[in-house]
């Protein structure tokens, strides 16, 4: 089975194969030369080990200080996995935890592997280094109450509080009193993180009153479906089974073998779909449990997911090809934004990109709406206010929210997708640039840099097909329409391999059906293809080519 949690991959073995001819480069010197300077080869090791390090160090810095690119997760991942190899080095774990900080000071937990991310956190304060501690110490931990409780139980939970207790109290108690100083880390106000107290919980006995904290609401993925149907337009009550006059009377049954063709019918009767959207979606509701039905179920439904677009809302995707038991035998065809929470950190990265090499189709839902209305559409967790001396802090929290929504920093940039052919955009404000950044950078940017990779591309074909919005209304549009700019960006830079088009403006006054008309216009005197049109503004009916 494909790696998911690979600790131990290095960066340069991940990475196309280019860095690790770099980065090994000093290794095939030293074998050529042993080959006939014995005599030297612990000489040569060691300069090749110390050259490794340096060129490790070196590309540390390098992706964890490059200020022209925004910190995607893929060079998060990349400095996790050198991270991991060189653990006892000092100086790298300061530059990862620096870089880890700053990655994450505008995220909140709904775009975050949380295990990965509490993970990291922890090893940071039981860190031997006070350096690699302090660089995470004044970390507001994902802007989250929920979130600060959870690192809270994991640092009473974890085996390493009675070894710093033991062997490390005066740095235990350091850390512990940096933490109650900066209340970055804190829930409850004051003692959190007193030492005696926690010495008592730990050796006494003593019943911690912070993890007996009620914990209201739950983490919202953001995927909600007004619309869905399935494919069975019969509505089958099976009435002529439900005979109660018949109930002496003995049934012979009879063995058969249905084709994979009345079996393919039957699953896909069962499935239900998303229909608010450019592409046709399976839901992910207990799939499971249709190939489970038998061995013909579970090929039949393999082929199924294997060549259509599913949602992975709910775990991250784990496929084999080789293996007759694994389900998803390759690469999903959609990604749905909301799923970037599920890619764990441990991943190496040659499986984060495999994961992203097949997606064709792209979905987004920005959150805007919650950044201009107190009623929150996403719901999260959150420590009640009745709670004593959190009074008024899950209104401060939701205030902060709203803010960062619309910074550059919220939002987590995924993988490239070299086969995407179709965007759709749900929910679009533009009320700040962040947003139209990231599509930017996944629609143009990315590929741009495929074009001038080795990737091996059909340039007739390559690029994004279809392509839908949904603006909806924001005074703003009235002054500044910069943030939907990048919308004519896109559809000039794809204008050759464009079929369809959608741009839904009919809950928004700002935009007119001339302005539309102009970019339509605009595209279809660039594009070789005959795209097909379907726009609407707020005083035409929706669908009405114009």
């Amino acid at each position: 089975m494909l790696p998911v949690f690979d600790d131990n991959e290095s960066d340069s073995e991940s990475d196309n194969g280019s860095d690790s001819e770099s980065d090994n480069e000093s290794d095939s010197e030293c074998e050529c030369e042993n080959e006939s300077e014995s005599d030297n080869e612990s000489d040569s090791d060691n300069e090749s080990d110390s050259d490794n390090e340096i060129d490790n160090e070196n590309k540390i810095r390098t992706l964890a200080f490059d200020k022209e690119s925004p910190k995607t997760l893929l060079e998060l991942i990349k400095i996790l996995r050198i991270y991991d190899n060189y653990r006892d080095d000092e100086s790298i774990r300061i530059i990862t935890a620096d870089y880890f900080r700053r990655y994450h000071i505008e995220k909140y937990p709904h775009y975050v592997d949380k295990k990965g991310h509490t993970d990291f956190i922890l090893n940071c304060f039981f860190d031997d280094s006070k350096k690699v501690f302090g660089e995470v110490g004044e970390y507001d931990l994902l802007n989250s109450s929920y979130y600060k409780f959870k690192i809270y139980k994991g640092i009473i939970n974890d085996k390493r509080l009675k070894e710093f207790f033991e062997n490390k109290s005066s740095e235990l108690k350091e850390r512990l009193v940096f933490c109650e100083i900066t209340r970055s880390w804190l829930i409850k106000l004051p003692g959190q993180y007193d030492f005696t107290r926690l010495h008592s919980v730990i050796y006494n006995g003593i019943t911690d009153e912070i993890l007996r904290y009620p914990i209201s609401g739950k983490y919202n993925d953001g995927s909600s479906y007004k619309k869905y149907y399935n494919n069975n337009n019969n509505n089958n009550n099976n009435n002529n089974n439900n005979n109660n006059n018949n109930n002496n009377k003995i049934l012979k049954i009879k063995t058969f073998i249905l084709s994979d063709i009345i079996i393919e019918k039957i699953v896909r009767d069962s499935l239900w779909y998303i229909d608010d959207r450019m592409d046709k979606v399976i839901i992910n509701d207990n799939l499971l449990s249709y190939g489970l039905v038998c061995k013909q179920f579970f090929k039949v439904l393999s082929k199924i997911l294997n060549n259509e677009y599913f949602e992975w809302k709910k775990s991250i995707i784990q496929f084999n090809k080789d293996s007759e038991f694994s389900l998803i035998k390759e690469p999903p065809l959609y990604f749905d934004y909301q799923s970037i929470r599920l890619i764990p950190y441990s991943s190496s990265v040659k499986y984060v990109k495999l994961l992203f090499s097949r997606v064709q189709s792209f979905y987004i839902k920005t959150d805007e709406y919650d950044s201009k209305n107190h009623n929150m559409k996403r719901e999260y967790k959150i420590i009640p206010d009745e709670v004593p001396q959190y009074a008024n802090g899950n209104y401060f929290e939701q205030y902060i929210l709203r803010i960062k929504i619309k910074l550059p920093g919220y939002l987590v940039y995924p993988p490239p997708m070299p086969s995407l052919e179709s965007i759709t955009i749900d929910e679009y404000y533009g009320l700040e640039s962040n947003y139209a950044h990231l599509i930017k950078h996944i629609s143009i940017k990315y590929f741009n840099d495929f074009k001038t990779s080795k990737l091996n591309i059909n340039e007739y074909r390559f690029g994004i097909k279809r392509f839908s919005i949904n603006i909806q209304e924001c005074d703003k549009y009235s002054d500044d329409k910069s943030n939907i700019k990048f919308i004519e960006q896109l559809l000039e830079y794809h204008s050759n391999s464009l079929e369809k088009v959608e741009i839904d403006c009919s809950n928004t006054q700002y935009i007119s059906s001339n302005q539309l008309k102009s970019l339509k216009s605009l595209i279809n005197n660039q594009s070789n293809n005959k795209i097909n049109w379907s726009l609407s503004t707020k005083n035409i009916d929706n669908h009405q080519d114009i």
